[in-house]
């Protein structure tokens, strides 16, 4: 378990790597390609575990939580009847004529039913994936959402139903509907009612005690593990509680930044640290399922071709479910494409798939798992392309890189321009240049060495010299600050300006940290 771990979390790192090179893909495309090969090479697939509901599930759980803390509270009853409309009624919608249009092919009206329950749940990070570097329009946005934050728990539970009828030959509507109301409200009990007892604890803690904010980080990151695990047990919906959880949590950032900011800091880099190490994995995952798969389908003939037929099916149904949606709830015709082509499908279809695996045989889940594998792949690739041609471009992150360099050029400038106007000894001020130069990268490689053999062979600054090389650092870090805000009353680049500001507010805190020992 420990070594598919870290061969996981290595690929995960090296997607994230390869996609710093090549902003125009998506990390999740790159992601699924890391995966192939890894399942190409014996030796690394060999590394990594069968994989079990609860691995993708307690991937899931974190990535919820921290989309729901990045929504206001306050949207949930501003846009409450969409939020059942697209949660629950579109989701039953979907998989009714998903399910009729499958079962067309020759499969058993309850397999198909199966299928289309699997092809509703949708995913907000693979859908900001496909859109970015471009502007979807604000309506479409926060519909689709708060779809994604809603609609796994019924998609879960829609579901277990579904695999109930494929596995005893009946369809209980009844007990579906209470079970839905179960699961639903018990997880919305369970979330509020954790957030509140771990929102007290952090701001009791954080009151009385300054210097456990390490602490503090340890017990936000393992929340989302510790509510969707307290629900399960309980059996109600462990996704529906991570989100009232995440959403419950935002209103407290909001109003707590400031008790111990480097806390707050470090705690949203984690985050979207974590966020994007735990995505890249999920679409890892996802590249090495379909090489097992296939392969196992090459060699032994569990399945066979009508599984593409089956994904094509399934993905052009829900487009015309939702496009249909999108015309009764008033969007337009270019509003409901983009809706509908904005339901991406993600992490949340791969763990329910993983759900059905004891109700059906090994055949019925390989076609299973690949034509979902089509679904989700359909679902990324089609508004890749599509919405390059009708939705506005925002400046591509080519464009806001050249910009970004541009100004961190003249703003470094501005900075060994006022390091230059006062009087340093030599070694203090060849320190500080460097140091400076290191901001816009101008130092060479062979720079580097020289100064680290000059730090591994000669003795460190004496504390006079140290509050000197301090002092000139902080002036030029001012003549850079007043650059910036010189600039932003010309132009109006308060992204790029917010980065750069950000850049040197943190290299000040650096240099000011007592504790920092090098």
């Amino acid at each position: 378990m420990l070594v598919s771990t870290i061969v996981l979390m290595v690929a995960a790192v090296l997607s994230s790597i390869i996609s710093s090179f090549f902003p125009h893909f998506s990390i999740n495309y790159i992601s699924i390609f890391v995966g192939l090969i890894i399942g190409l090479v014996p030796f690394l697939n060999g590394r990594i575990l069968p994989f079990h509901t609860e691995v993708f599930m307690y991937i899931v759980a974190p990535l919820i939580y921290f989309e729901g803390q990045s929504t206001r509270i306050n949207l949930i009853g501003k846009r409450l009847r969409q939020i059942l409309e697209t949660a629950v009624l579109l989701v039953i919608v979907g998989t009714v004529f998903a399910g009729f249009s499958v079962s067309l092919l020759g499969i058993p009206l309850a397999l198909a039913f199966l299928m289309g329950a699997l092809s509703t749940p949708t995913d907000a990070t693979a859908t900001e994936s496909v859109s970015e570097g471009l502007i979807v329009p604000e309506r479409q946005e926060n519909i689709l959402k708060m779809e994604s934050l809603f609609n796994d728990a019924s998609g879960i539970i829609l579901v277990t139903a579904m695999a109930l009828w494929v596995k005893n030959g009946q369809f209980n509507y009844q007990q579906t509907f209470f079970d839905f109301l179960r699961s639903a409200g018990g997880g919305i009990i369970i979330g509020i009612m954790a957030a509140l007892v771990m929102i007290s604890f952090r701001q009791f803690l954080g009151r009385i005690n300054h210097n456990a904010y390490n602490a503090q980080i340890l017990l936000f990151v393992s929340t989302p593990f510790f509510i969707y695990f307290i629900a399960e047990e309980l059996k109600v919906s462990g996704i529906i509680a991570v989100v009232c959880a995440g959403l419950m949590q935002n209103s407290e950032s909001i109003r707590s930044r400031f008790i111990t900011p480097r806390q707050f800091h470090n705690g949203l880099v984690l985050l979207r640290l974590l966020r994007e190490l735990l995505n890249n994995t999920i679409f890892v995952i996802l590249g090495l399922l379909v090489v097992r798969i296939i392969r196992d389908d090459l060699i032994i003939g569990n399945t066979n071709s009508q599984w593409i037929v089956i994904g094509i099916l399934l993905y052009i149904t829900n487009l015309f479910v939702r496009y249909f949606y999108g015309l009764l709830s008033k969007m337009g015709n270019k509003g409901s494409i983009i809706f509908a082509l904005g339901g991406v499908h993600g992490a949340v279809t791969l763990a329910l798939v993983y759900m059905i695996i004891d109700n059906v045989s090994s055949a019925q889940f390989d076609m299973i798992v690949l034509a979902e594998m089509l679904v989700i792949i359909l679902s990324m690739g089609v508004p890749s392309i599509v919405f390059r041609f009708i939705l506005d471009h925002d400046m591509s992150s080519k464009e806001a890189g050249k910009q970004i360099q541009r100004l961190r050029q003249e703003m470094v400038k501005e900075g060994l321009r006022a390091v230059g106007k006062i009087y340093l000894p030599e070694n203090i001020r060849e320190s500080v240049v460097y140091d400076l130069r290191d901001q816009k990268s101008a130092n060479s490689f062979a720079d580097f060495w020289h100064q680290w053999a000059k730090a591994s062979r000669y003795p460190e600054f004496n504390e006079q010299e140290k509050e000197l090389e301090q002092r000139a650092l902080l002036w030029a870090f001012r003549a850079e600050r007043q650059y910036l805000d010189m600039v932003s009353q010309k132009e109006n680049r308060r992204d790029y300006l917010f980065e750069l500001y950000n850049e040197i507010l943190l290299a000040e805190s650096i240099l000011l940290d007592t504790e920092n020992e090098y």
